[in-house]
C-alpha cells in the first residue's frame, strides 16, 4: 500500500468516525478525563482523586473502543440513532468486556518505552518493592532489563493475540491470522503515525532551543508557552489517530462511509462545548506546567563525577582532583572499593591490569592488598597514575578544604564486616569534613545509619521505575535517563535532596534543572557552573521537552 493512500484511508476514516456523534463525545470526555488528570499531577498529593481519574480513564478507553468497533461493524442505519448505537454497543460489551480490559491494560503496558501520556510512568514511580529484592534488582539491572526485554515481547504477542480474537469476533468472515505477522497491526501505526508525531515535537522544540538566546523574556515566554500548548494539542490528536489505527489495522481496514442524510447533518457536528472544554483544559495545564518548570529551574550544586572535568586527568586520581578543585566545584564525587587487606582505594573499575613477568593479567582489587595496588598505574585517554588511598584522598580534599562524596562500591568479593570497618576507619572523619557517603545498596545505606546516625548517606538508584518514597535516605543520587518529576517529587516529600548522574550536554543539564533536581553529578562541571548563570529564558525550550516527553 503507499504510504499516500495509506494516510488518505486513515484520516478519512477518522473523520468519518468523528461524524458519529456517540463517538465524537465520548473520545472528547476521554481527553478532558486525561488533561484533567495531567494538571493534577503537577501537584503532590490527592492520590485518591488521581486513581479513580485513572481508573475512569481506562474504563472510559474500554467503553470508547467497543463503541468505534460496533461503529465500524453495525449497520449504518443506526449510526443517525445514538441512543440504539449505544444501546447496541452495551450490548456487546457484555460479550467481549474481558478481552477488552486486557487490551487497555496490555495497551497502557506497551506504551511505556514511547511516552507516559501523563500518568504511566508516575503509576510505574509508585511501585514498591519489597526490601529483600531492592538490592538484587539494583545490583543485577542488567539481568533485569533483559528480562523487562523478554516480558515486553510476551506482552506484545499477547496483546496481538487479543486483537486477532476481536478481529473474527467483531467480524467473522476475515480470515484468522496467527504468528508474528500479527505485529504489522502495531508497528505500522508506530511508524506512521507515531513516529512522525515525535519528529514533528522535538524539531519544533529544537527551534525554540535556537531561539531562546534571540527573544526577550517576554516574546520568549509567550513563543514557548504557545508552543507547549500547540504540541500537546497536536500530540493528543497524534495519539487518538495512533490508537485508532491499531483498531483499523487489526479488522482489515475497512472502508468506513456511512451514508448521513442532509436532514440529520446536525447529529454529525463537532461536539464544541466538550472540544472547547478540552482546548481550555490544555491551555490551562501549560500555564502550570510553564509555570512550575520555571520555579523549579534554579541552580544546581556542581559535582565533579570522578574527580575530573572533561579529560584534566586520570578519574579517582591525585593529579586530576588537584586540577578540578581549582574551579571550585560544591562536591567531588569519588568511588572507593576494598581491598584484601580491609583497606580502602580510590578506583571505578573492580578489576586492574597487573603487569608480570609473562606479562599482563586481570584480576580485581578486593584480591590484593593496598601495598600492592600503590605499585599500580591506572591508565586513561594516554595519561597514568597511581591507585591512591583513600586517606591519602581525603588528605588532600581536607588541605583544601573540598567537600567530598564518597561511593561505596558493594562487589561480591567484599568481605562480611566491610560497612562496619569503612565507617569505623572514615565516618567521623567523613562528618567532621561536612562530607557525603553513598551508595547503590540499600542495605549498606541501612547499616551505614545504623552504626553512624550523624553521617549523610544517599542511595543510588539507577532504575527509575519503583518508588523511592518507602526507602527513605538522606539524599538520592538518580540516573537522568527516564527521570521525571514525579520520583523528585517523590525524595523532596521526605525532605530529601536529589542529585543526578551524569548529564554531560548543555542540553541535558538545561532539563534537569526544569525537573527541579538539587545538584548534578557531572563530568564536564565547567560547563554545569555555565548553565548555573543562564538565564531563565533560556530554559524555557526545556520545560516544554520535558512536557512533551510525556507524550511521545
Amino acid at each position: 500500500m503507499k504510504p499516500i493512500n495509506y494516510y488518505r484511508r486513515l484520516f478519512q476514516t477518522s473523520y468519518q468516525l468523528l461524524k458519529v456523534r456517540a463517538v465524537n463525545l465520548g473520545w472528547l470526555l476521554l481527553l478532558a478525563l486525561l488533561m484533567t488528570l495531567h494538571i493534577l499531577m503537577l501537584n503532590p498529593g490527592l492520590v485518591a482523586i488521581k486513581v479513580i481519574l485513572i481508573i475512569g480513564f481506562l474504563s472510559g478507553l474500554i467503553f470508547e473502543l467497543n463503541l468505534i468497533l460496533t461503529a465500524f461493524t453495525t449497520n449504518k442505519t443506526i449510526l443517525n440513532q445514538t441512543d440504539l448505537l449505544m444501546l447496541t454497543a452495551w450490548r456487546r460489551l457484555s460479550k467481549r468486556w474481558l478481552q477488552l480490559v486486557a487490551l487497555v491494560i496490555l495497551l497502557a503496558a506497551l506504551w511505556l518505552p514511547f511516552g507516559d501520556a501523563g500518568f504511566t510512568a508516575p503509576v510505574l514511580n509508585l511501585v514498591m518493592l519489597p526490601l529483600k529484592w531492592v538490592d538484587t534488582v539494583v545490583m543485577q539491572r542488567r539481568v533485569v532489563v533483559v528480562i523487562l526485554a523478554v516480558l515486553y515481547a510476551v506482552l506484545l504477542y499477547v496483546f496481538l493475540q487479543l486483537l486477532s480474537y476481536l478481529r473474527v469476533t467483531v467480524k467473522p468472515e476475515l480470515v484468522p491470522i496467527s504468528g508474528w505477522h500479527r505485529l504489522v497491526w502495531f508497528l505500522r501505526p508506530l511508524i506512521a503515525i507515531w513516529l512522525p508525531m515525535f519528529i514533528i515535537n522535538h524539531l519544533v522544540v529544537s527551534g525554540l532551543r535556537v531561539l531562546s538566546n534571540q527573544l526577550s523574556n517576554g516574546i520568549g515566554n509567550g513563543t514557548s508557552l504557545l508552543a507547549l500548548v500547540v504540541l500537546v494539542a497536536f500530540s493528543l490528536i497524534g495519539l487518538s489517530v495512533f490508537l485508532l489505527a491499531i483498531v483499523w489495522e487489526s479488522i482489515a481496514q475497512p472502508k468506513f462511509q456511512p451514508d448521513f442524510s442532509d436532514d440529520d447533518e446536525h447529529l454529525h457536528s463537532m461536539a464544541w462545548f466538550p472540544t472547547g472544554l478540552v482546548m481550555l483544559l490544555v491551555i490551562l495545564f501549560g500555564f502550570q506546567a510553564f509555570h512550575f518548570g520555571s520555579v523549579a529551574a534554579s541552580p544546581s550544586l556542581t559535582i565533579a563525577h570522578r574527580g575530573v572535568i572533561g579529560n584534566n586527568g586520570v578519574p579517582n586520581s591525585l593529579d586530576a582532583f588537584e586540577n578540578t578543585v581549582k574551579h571550585k566545584p560544591s562536591f567531588v564525587e569519588i568511588d572507593v572499593q576494598e581491598t584484601k587487606d580491609g583497606q580502602f582505594v580510590v578506583s571505578h573499575g573492580q578489576d586492574v591490569n597487573l603487569k608480570t613477568d609473562t606479562g599482563a593479567k586481570v584480576t580485581d582489587i578486593q584480591n590484593l592488598t593496598l601495598e600492592q595496588l600503590k605499585k599500580h598505574h591506572a591508565e586513561k585517554n594516554g595519561k597514568t597514575t597511581t591507585i591512591v588511598s583513600l586517606a591519602s584522598y581525603l588528605k588532600a580534599a581536607k588541605k583544601v578544604n573540598q567537600r567530598l562524596i564518597v561511593e561505596i562500591k558493594v562487589t561480591p568479593q567484599d568481605s562480611a564486616d566491610m560497612i562496619q570497618r569503612f565507617d569505623t576507619q572514615y565516618g567521623e572523619q567523613l562528618i567532621s569534613s561536612h562530607d557525603f557517603v553513598h551508595t547503590m545498596s540499600y542495605q549498606a545505606v541501612l547499616k551505614l545509619k545504623q552504626l553512624n546516625p550523624n553521617l549523610i548517606v544517599g542511595y543510588i538508584v539507577p532504575l527509575n521505575v519503583m518508588s523511592i518514597k518507602k526507602l527513605p535516605a538522606d539524599f538520592y543520587s538518580l540516573q537522568a535517563i527516564g527521570l521525571n518529576t514525579t520520583m523528585i517529587r517523590q525524595a523532596h516529600s521526605i525532605g530529601a535532596p536529589v542529585f543526578v548522574w551524569t548529564p554531560d550536554k548543555i542540553a541535558d543539564m538545561q532539563i534537569m534543572r526544569v525537573l527541579g533536581v538539587d545538584g548534578q553529578i557531572t563530568n564536564q562541571m565547567t560547563q554545569l557552573q555555565q548553565v548555573n548563570r543562564q538565564p531563565l529564558k533560556q530554559f524555557n525550550w526545556a520545560i516544554v521537552e520535558n512536557v512533551v516527553n510525556q507524550f511521545c
